[in-house]
């Protein structure tokens, strides 16, 4: 038995799905009022990984006889890691540089539950409403959907 399971070939309809869910969150930040459901493409791409994240555990089950949670996370660290602390680090950068030092708790706090895949909760504990257009968005509050996905 391998060491770990094969990679398989990139899945055009999954691209097509990716895509999909991709245009109905814009849509729906661009014109909130006329394309109400752009939360189905945030629940799409939560369904997209919850597939992917299934047929690796499956394939690895299968190549091995054991799934590692360690490699798994530790494959998942890997690729979703460098791109999130580089826009978080630029977020900091740019909160420090560009706002008023009245500003800087509350936003690195925000930064700083991003770090830690709790965003979702610092956003519930300040009682956030996503929609609500007289909350000021924090430059990190997309990071929720992500913190839901780690944590599930």
């Amino acid at each position: 038995m391998s060491d770990t399971p094969q990679r398989s070939e990139p899945r055009q309809e999954i691209h097509a799905l990716r895509a999909a869910a991709v245009l109905l969150v814009i849509a729906y930040h661009f014109w909130p009022g006329q394309a109400r459901a752009g939360f189905i493409g945030v629940d799409v791409f939560f369904v997209i990984s919850g597939f992917l994240i299934t047929d690796h555990v499956v394939r690895e089950l299968r190549a091995t006889g054991t799934v590692s949670f360690a490699r798994f996370y530790a494959r998942r660290a890997r690729r979703i890691l460098p791109a999130a602390l580089t826009v978080l680090a630029a977020c900091a950068v740019a909160t420090v540089a560009l706002s008023s030092a009245a500003f800087w708790s509350d936003q690195l706090r925000h930064i700083t539950a991003s770090a830690l895949f709790v965003e979702n909760w610092a956003l519930a504990a300040d009682s956030v409403d996503y929609l609500a257009a007289s909350d000021a968005p924090t430059p990190v509050q997309h990071f929720w959907s992500l913190s839901v996905e780690e944590q599930k």
